[in-house]
């Protein structure tokens, strides 16, 4: 199940920073320094009404590393966090009826999280995927180690009966440091992989009918309302345009089918092929482009940051043969990826540029 479009700019609220800095302090470390550059300010750190953007949101986090210096980080940030810091969401998930039912209310008011990625449920296999990212830079990792790590305390949280709930966590990164894995299982208590195609969590679905321990069908009746409209009120007045409904549409793709191609996409958008090019167009811009803008994302991840094999790549973006995809790769980038020994570089020192936007 995937939820609702995430908006990448909204608001957010300050409750998860204040407590965050309330920990910091009781271990000696000064606001103010955390707070460097962030325009956050101290007074906004004791109004419950206070609203951060995703940006200064970054920028807190970019000093907390700067200064702490652990590339894992984000596990213990993740482990940090509680509902009670999600406010109206944070009211309404504990008392959905069943544990599947809170994990679709989170998922349908997404924007009220602090999410920055895309996440998705598969309730048949139990799995949590977490997608995108990319627009995070060096904060992507930081972010998916601190969203899985909540969803890993969730899922304790939902399931605080179940018998060994998590199976196994995979990150699609590969950090360098090897020993890094056994840190990982530690701190989230299950085994860990890297390197993988996707980001997930896995769990036991089993018991996913089975009722929520403070379960209110009345409470959540009460409360939908007011998510409703706290989310209409953090979002920004701008509406969202086609492109930008194709370019969430093919970040949502997995990599189990062929790449989507315009028909595909207009299906999914509950649209025709002809009405979606038209609004494309409409905007000066046309699917093949924002295809290739999202392709060469993911191109651009897997040769740099995984030993996937070139060809396995390729099919999975949708290309014939490797000698295609080096071919696309070289007129995203202006030079071709380097394969050997089953890793993958981009021939190039730290990470390329991106691909030009469309116009």
């Amino acid at each position: 199940m995937s939820p609702q479009a995430l908006q990448r700019e909204r608001s957010l609220s300050i409750m998860a920073v204040a407590d965050l800095l309330s920990w910091q302090a009781e271990l000696g470390q000064l606001p103010q320094d955390m707070l460097r550059g962030t325009g956050i300010t101290l007074d906004e750190l004791h109004d419950p009404n206070a609203c951060i953007t995703p940006l200064q949101e970054q920028a807190f986090f970019r000093n907390w590393l700067a200064r702490d210096g652990r590339p894992h980080l984000g596990l213990y940030i993740g482990a940090r966090y509680r509902l009670m810091h999600f406010g109206h969401l944070g009211l309404i998930v504990p008392h959905a009826a069943t544990r599947r039912q809170a994990i679709e209310l989170f998922l349908r008011f997404i924007n009220l999280s602090y999410t920055h990625l895309s996440p998705e449920v598969d309730f048949s296999s139990g799995t949590l995927t977490l997608r995108g990212g990319e627009h995070l830079g060096d904060l992507r990792r930081f972010y998916l180690d601190r969203d899985a790590a909540f969803a890993i305390g969730l899922v304790k949280v939902f399931f605080p009966d179940a018998h060994a709930p998590l199976l196994r966590v995979r990150f699609d990164y590969t950090p360098q440091d090897p020993g890094e894995a056994r840190l990982y299982e530690a701190e989230l208590g299950a085994p860990v992989s890297f390197g993988a195609p996707l980001t997930q969590v896995q769990f036991d679905p089993s018991s996913l009918d089975e009722p929520m321990p403070e379960a209110n069908a009345l409470l959540v009746q009460m409360l939908e309302p007011q998510c409703e409209a706290r989310e209409a009120a953090i979002l920004p007045s701008s509406p969202v345009t086609w492109h930008q409904r194709v370019r969430e549409a093919l970040s949502r793709h997995g990599d189990d089918g062929p790449w989507p191609d315009a028909a595909d996409i207009a299906e999914r958008l509950r649209c025709s092929k002809r009405t979606l090019r038209r609004h494309l167009a409409d905007e000066g811009v046309n699917f093949q482009d924002l295809s290739d803008a999202e392709r060469a994302q993911r191109a651009q991840h897997w040769l740099a940051h995984t030993d996937h094999d070139l060809a396995d790549i390729a099919a999975a973006l949708g290309y014939s043969e490797a000698a295609a995809l080096i071919r696309a790769y070289k007129r995203w980038f202006g030079h071709t990826p380097r394969h050997a020994h089953g890793h993958t570089n981009t021939n190039m020192p730290g990470h390329p540029p991106g691909p030009r936007p469309p116009a």
